[in-house]
């Protein structure tokens, strides 16, 4: 499989360059390493509410690094930086001329890709898919269902996650989520295929206005990165 190969720079201790516009940033965050809490007052109150330890922590962790690496481009404080939320929930920063931004973490880990151009990734990790032919018959296109049932039992549930990873960044990019409908966007999941968008609802046409790109991250992490651009070049940094 061609994945994208990336390499994650030390985080600059400067005011970062913002990315050009068919160029998207990806910052590789531990959400298990100490950091300065840079949470507004709102998101301080939504954390506060959260039950779970660690889902508290990581919430903080992860909306504090984001504050932080937005405030590296955009400068002023991390944590007044105004960030809204839109219809369907996704936040953006609310200022003119404004980047993209879009987050994804699992196990303690997370990924935020920057850019000028709506943009969604996703991270998931290996594990066995409990009721893998129903998901797929549920959530997937047909001709997808077709490539993953003429797989190797062992190799399906991998594939199954990477093109549920690839379909999520491109919901996650439009904004819609899961509720958008994965069937709708279909993808190339076999190891032998360049990880691409293949189509939205049939239309290989709309397909063409988005760059999908996959890469691993966090060992056997499998990750995705969808933006509204027909070509697409991803750097890559660690905070």
């Amino acid at each position: 499989m061609a994945l994208l190969h990336l390499t994650f720079a030390p985080c600059p201790l400067d005011r970062l360059e913002k990315p050009g516009a068919e160029e998207a940033h990806v910052w590789l965050v531990d959400l298990e390493t100490p950091c300065d809490n840079w949470l507004s007052p709102a998101e301080q109150e939504r954390a506060n509410a959260m039950r779970h330890a660690e889902k508290q922590r990581h919430f903080i962790a992860a909306r504090s690094a984001l504050r932080l690496i937005l405030s590296k481009y955009v400068g002023g404080a991390p944590d007044k930086l105004a960030l809204a939320a839109a219809a369907q929930g996704k936040p953006f920063l609310d200022m003119p001329d404004a980047l993209q931004f879009n987050v994804t973490h699992a196990r303690g880990k997370a990924l935020i890709a920057i850019a000028p151009v709506s943009v969604g990734i996703d991270l998931e990790f290996a594990r066995s898919v409990r009721n893998l032919d129903r998901l797929v018959e549920d959530y997937f296109a047909p001709e997808e269902e077709k490539s993953l049932t003429s797989l190797p039992n062992d190799q399906r549930a991998q594939a199954f996650l990477a093109a549920w990873t690839r379909k999520e960044a491109c919901l996650k990019a439009t904004g819609e989520g899961i509720a958008g409908g994965l069937h709708r966007y279909r993808v190339t999941l076999r190891a032998d295929e360049e990880p691409k968008l293949l189509s939205i609802d049939g239309n290989e046409s709309a397909a063409q206005a988005w760059t999908l790109h996959a890469f691993a991250a966090f060992g056997d992490g499998q990750a995705a990165i969808c933006a509204a651009s027909p070509s697409l070049s991803v750097q890559g940094f660690a905070l």
